[in-house]
């Protein structure tokens, strides 16, 4: 299964190249990534884990949000939203229109459901991708060029997330995971409120090296309710 999903995602990439994305190829690649299910994963953290493609990278946590980045430069920002999916929350998502709007499609495979919005931030060509899927999101910047390979990377990410109900039982059913209600919500996008492209720039600038987890952290947390 491991090589399976590893050569699809080799050959998206290769076939995307240097293309730029565009509804008819958003119309084969999403269905190909989202259609089967994964269970492969090589991210293992308290109550949920993911698979990681080769050729990206883990760069810090913090609690249920990480930032990743790709082997084009491109930093990626993952939020896995626990507390709704203990909730079983409904995900509704409209299609968006507008001048800014470069793509926007619900998802729904598998009864899983979630978005893909794209939206362009300015005229030097950088795009701000959302991607939301079994209450996990993904969001980037990207410039226009690496837009296909970005999606493939956060949907290949998304469906690849899986939960432990039983550890999220613990975490969230006896409020041992505290949390407030009016936290950041990732059932629906930001869309033309995503006004902080240069705070992200800011951001990115201080990401490096030292900032990574240990190696062995980035495997598995240790279990803080023991």
């Amino acid at each position: 299964m491991r090589k399976k999903i590893i050569l699809l995602l080799c050959i998206l990439l290769l076939a995307s190249g240097c293309e730029i994305i565009n509804q008819e190829s958003l119309g084969t690649i999403i269905p190909t990534l989202f259609e089967k299910e994964t269970k492969l994963s090589n991210q293992v953290f308290e109550g949920y884990k993911f698979y990681l493609p080769k050729g990206m990278t883990l760069l810090n946590k913090n609690d249920y949000n990480m930032t990743l980045k790709d082997g084009n430069g491109n930093y990626y920002y993952l939020y896995v939203d626990v507390i709704s999916y203990y909730h079983k929350e409904k995900v509704n998502y409209q299609e968006r229109t507008g001048s800014d709007v470069y793509a926007s499609q619900p998802l729904s495979y598998r009864g899983k459901k979630g978005y893909l919005e794209i939206t362009k931030v300015n005229d030097a060509g950088i795009y701000f991708l959302e991607e939301m899927f079994q209450y996990a999101k993904i969001e980037a910047y990207v410039r226009e060029k690496d837009l296909q390979d970005a999606v493939v990377l956060a949907s290949s990410i998304l469906n690849s997330v899986q939960y432990n109900d039983k550890v999220l039982e613990t975490l969230v059913g006896e409020n041992i995971l505290h949390y407030k209600e009016e936290t950041f919500s990732i059932l629906k996008p930001k869309g033309q409120a995503s006004s902080n492209y240069d705070t992200y720039l800011q951001v990115d600038k201080f990401i490096d090296k030292e900032h990574e987890l240990p190696e062995e952290d980035k495997i598995e947390l240790e279990d803080e309710t023991k």
